[in-house]
């Protein structure tokens, strides 16, 4: 079984190095920031290469050069320890930062209704909206509004009346992205439709 986990490990390594550039580097960023930078420093095993980063952390390199630092001064720590427990720990940090990861009670549990478009988290209120794939990067769940919010949107409205509620608030782009998503299954529904009716058997 060693063989297998070792084998999986390698395998979800690679998938996620192959996304790590893009996605932590250029679009987020992941070192811009002392803070963010100290949460990297604590994914490193303890009492290792921290006190030779302190200036790395407060540093004003760009995000790329501070993960090859950081690959540089882990490797030259790690290579002569040969009983060291934790020879992978770049790997791990890629896994942690890159790889996909699932809710399991999220996924499981048929009272989370967050898969839902438009339901409102029990705790905090904010509405579920949709949104596209390649904004996934750029998308801020803070900024979503609350129901509390659409309630009082559509209680101070003061434009034309006979417009649906939606409208009148701040889900309105999220309803018609919604509404045109829908319309694009409809569509391929019956295109699906009309190729089967045309089959000639």
């Amino acid at each position: 079984s060693s063989g297998i986990n070792a084998e999986y490990g390698s395998r979800a390594v690679a998938i996620a190095s192959g996304y790590f550039d893009e996605l932590m580097i250029e679009n987020q960023d992941f070192l811009s920031t002392p803070e963010k930078c100290t949460q990297v420093l604590g994914m490193l095993p303890p009492k290792t290469i921290q006190n030779d980063l302190k200036d790395w952390v407060t540093g004003s390199s760009s995000s790329r050069s501070k993960w090859e630092e950081l690959k540089q001064k882990w490797y030259a720590y790690a290579k002569p320890r040969k009983n060291l427990v934790n020879k992978h720990t770049i790997d791990e940090i890629v896994l942690q930062l890159c790889y996909p990861r699932l809710d399991v009670n999220v996924t499981k549990g048929l009272n989370h209704l967050l898969k839902s478009p438009f339901s409102v988290h029990p705790k905090t209120g904010r509405v579920c909206v949709p949104f596209l794939a390649k904004d996934v990067d750029v998308f801020d769940p803070f900024t979503v509004p609350t129901l509390d919010t659409v309630i009082s949107e559509m209680d101070s409205w003061k434009g034309e009346e006979k417009i649906p509620d939606y409208a009148k608030t701040s889900l309105k782009e999220s309803v018609k992205l919604f509404e045109t998503f829908a319309e694009e299954c409809h569509r391929a529904s019956n295109r699906e439709g009309n190729k089967e009716n045309s089959m000639e058997w």
